[in-house]
Parts: C-alpha cells; structure tokens; sequence
C-alpha cells in the first residue's frame, strides 16, 4: 500500500467545474453507506465508500479525495484519528457529516417495513447534495487562487476575497482591473460590513506599492478641524494644541495609499482642501507657507449614495467626479447566498486556528440555518457569528444552538416582551445604543441608521449613556 506522503505527491488536478469531484464516504452502517453513496453519486460526485479507518485509508491513497462525508460507527478517538491522518496527507481537505443519520436510520427501517424503496426523504438527499456542493465550491475557490500564483499574481492578497458567487468573481476580476489602473482614484461603494476595506487592501498590497504605507483616514469618526489637521499635519504653533509639528497622513503615506473610509461623511470644509489635493497633488500643512508633492494613490470607500448627496448639496460634485474614476461595487451578502458557506468555512478554520480549536465543518442543521437567514450585517457579521460559534463549540462540527442568529423579518411586537417585574425604559434605550454601535463596529452613521435616528441624536445619546 501506498504511504499517505506518497498519494499526496500524486494527487490528481482538480476537476473543472461541472465535472465530478471525489468523495471518500467513512460509514460503517451498511444500508446507510449504500444510501449515502447512491445519494452522492446521483450527485454527480465519484464515491470511495469504506466502512472501517482502515478502509478509508487504503481508498484515500487510491483516489485522492476532495471531501470526506463521516458518517456513523466512528467513536471520537477513532474519528479524529482518521481525520488527523487524512488531513496530514491534504492539509485542505473538507469534511462534512450529516447531523441527524439515525433519523435516517429511522426512515429507512420504516420504508423497508412498508416495502418501499430504500430512499430517505427528498430534505434530507438535498441538503447532502447542497452540503457536499459548497464545500466543493470552497475548494475549487482556493484552487483558483493557487492558479492565480501560478500567472504570477499575488494570490495571497486576494485571500480575504471569499466566495464563489458570480458578484465576487466579478469583484475579483474589478480589483485585478483596479490595480493595473495605477495611479487612478478608486471609489468602492457597498453597505456597512461588506468588506470595503478589505478590497481596498488587496487593491494596496496587491499593486506595485505594497512595499509603502497603506494608512486609512476615517472621515466619520472626529471633527473636520481634528480630521484637517490628520490629513495634512501640522506646524508647531498652527493653533492652540501644537506644540510640535506633526506629519499628516498624506505626507506620513508617501509613495503608498490612502484609504479614506466613508467619505460620503466628509465635512464640506474639508472636501474642498482634498479636492485640491487630488487635483493638483500638493500639500500644505497646516500653519505652513510650505508645499510638497503627494504621491499617494487615493481609495475611497462609502456607504452612502453620494449621487444623492451631491443633489442635496452635501457633497461637492468636483469631488466625486475626482473620486468615482474607477467605481467598484460590493454586494451585500443577502444577494450572493453563494458565498455564505464558503465564507463561513473560511471564518471556522480562521478562528479555528486562533482558538486552537479542531472544528472542520457544520451539521446540516446549522448550514440550512446560515442558508436562510439574511445577513443585515453582512459579512461582518456572519464573521462575528462564526467567531463565537467556534469559542463556544465543543465538538467537530458548528451546531445551530452556537449560531445567534437574529429572526430575518420578524415583527418587533413577537421579539419584544414587557417582563413581569417592568423595566427601565433609559436602560433599554442604552442597550440598543450599545448594540447598534456594536452591529455597525463603531460607525455612527450606520448605527444612526439601524435605530432610525439622525447621527446627532446618537451622539446625544451616546453622551448621556457614556458612550462617547
């Protein structure tokens, strides 16, 4: 027999999408190894079935397989041992195990009893397929990126890219565009939590200045005069507080890039000062006669429709004209449901690692609920979700009681309950303060947002709650 070191080596390119893909079934109950191979390979997947360690083995090192299916008859100890070697000979390999298998067991008794054919309920065949599916996609995901190290191309940076949704290869394909568009001004709109940061670092280390700073500016988080002084630095004595001179961020970032993060919350003083910036590339400090070149590449990102904004008045047309030159759009995670389980694979082995916790997957269950529900909170908060799935979880597999999952459009009068004893209505009212900042990762805009106030109100909450 082969050693595992060995198959390794000879582990056969994946197969294009469309094709079938091997998956190496560990089931030591006999008529629920048939079920399970007959449902996967009406999948269209190649099937290894074994019933023993053993077994699964001798088949791994005969058909590389991309996926391992873990069925029954496998104690703990047996089960991570299989697991452990399997894994030392492909470090990436998915492992999947259905949540329930003695209802199975069940429906397949009570079908024989009846003499109907031995097929489970078409639920649970789905929710194989469907399981078996995304967890294909994942993997030929990061088989794309490897392809992309092979052209030559950083692939490392595109990492945090997740899914395989058509909206994120197009995503892909728009920051691969962005950085041959070198030195233009990116815009990158999408709603809070999408992950607008992370395009903007891939676009940064991804380019030719991933060897220079890349430095953010958060337009909504302090005052013009604080956020003026940030951008452009200042000379000592240039207002009361100056007691030495400071480089600002444009100065500071020379030859890098300059995230500058919600820039639809810009104040208008400060719009016309980097207006002139992007226009003509010189900066002055402030309290200085002094100018310099800034050779700095500029990426924006917002929230908010600035189109609107500049028909308000409260955004300078020139400057989104200066801004939206290359335009790139994220999805919010509720329009690529594609994405939702590679991603979460992603989160659990990322947090797996940072836990020293040996999770490899999620129970049916678990995956149908991460399915359905709809992500106000984007991926920030299916990566929040995730993270404290896997600190609580004690097992292999995520199950639905570590998912805090909020009731995607429930009626607040069913969420909502006076207790008994009364509450207070100011405690109340910080709580959710507190909670939507925490939603919106400190964004007061988009907190203001989700309590459907205006950003003034929040502050003034925030200050008679403690919280600014």
């Amino acid at each position: 027999m082969n050693s595992p070191t060995t198959a390794a080596q000879k582990r056969k390119p994946h197969a294009e999408a469309g094709q079938a893909r091997n998956v190496l079934l560990i089931e030591s109950d006999p008529r629920l190894r048939r079920f399970w191979e007959i449902t996967l390979t009406d999948g269209g997947f190649q099937v290894a079935a074994a019933a023993t360690p053993d077994d699964a083995l001798l088949q791994a090192t005969r058909t590389a397989p991309d996926l391992v299916f873990l069925g029954t008859g496998l104690d703990g100890s047996k089960a991570t041992g299989i697991l452990e070697t399997l894994r030392r000979m492909s470090p990436d390999l998915s492992v999947l195990a259905p949540a329930n298998p003695e209802q199975v067991k069940q429906e397949l008794d009570a079908m024989q009893t009846h003499g109907a054919p031995s097929v489970a309920s078409p639920l649970k065949v789905d929710q194989v397929k469907i399981s078996v599916t995304e967890a294909m996609n994942l993997d030929r995901f990061r088989q794309g990126a490897e392809g992309l190290k092979d052209r030559g191309a950083p692939a490392s940076q595109f990492d945090q890219i997740v899914g395989t949704s058509p909206q994120t290869q197009e995503l892909r394909r728009a920051i691969a565009e962005a950085i041959r568009a070198e030195p233009a001004t990116v815009l990158i709109v999408g709603e809070t939590g999408t992950g607008k940061a992370l395009v903007a670092q891939a676009i940064h280390f991804s380019g030719p200045r991933r060897g220079k700073p890349f430095l953010v500016a958060e337009c909504t988080s302090m005052p013009a005069t604080l956020l003026e002084s940030e951008l452009f630095g200042y000379e000592a004595g240039a207002f009361t507080d100056a007691r030495a001179s400071k480089k600002g961020l444009l100065e500071v970032a020379e030859g890098g890039t300059l995230f500058l993060d919600e820039i639809g919350d810009l104040e208008m003083s400060v719009q016309a000062k980097l207006l002139r910036v992007l226009e003509e590339k010189r900066v002055r400090r402030l309290g200085s006669t002094q100018e310099y070149t800034a050779n700095v590449r500029f990426v924006a990102a917002t929230n908010r429709p600035l189109e609107k904004l500049v028909k308000e008045g409260r955004f300078r047309q020139d400057l989104y004209f200066r801004l939206n030159v290359f335009r790139i759009s994220v999805s919010p995670l509720r329009e690529r449901k594609d994405d939702v389980m590679c991603l979460a694979k992603h989160f659990v082995e990322q947090f797996g690692r940072a836990f020293h916790k040996q999770i490899h997957g999620f129970s049916f269950t678990a995956q149908r609920q991460l399915l359905a529900y709809d992500w106000p909170g984007n991926v920030r908060e299916l990566r929040n979700i995730i993270e404290r799935a896997v600190i609580l979880e004690q097992g292999e597999l995520i199950s639905p009681r570590h998912l805090a999952l909020g009731p995607a459009g429930t009626d607040l009068a069913d969420t909502i309950r006076l207790p008994v004893s009364g509450v207070s209505l100011e405690e109340v009212e910080r709580i959710l303060v507190h909670q939507a900042l925490e939603r919106a990762d400190g964004n007061q805009t988009e907190a203001a947002r989700l309590l459907s106030i205006t950003r003034f109100a929040l502050r003034t909450r925030m200050k008679k709650f403690g919280l600014l």
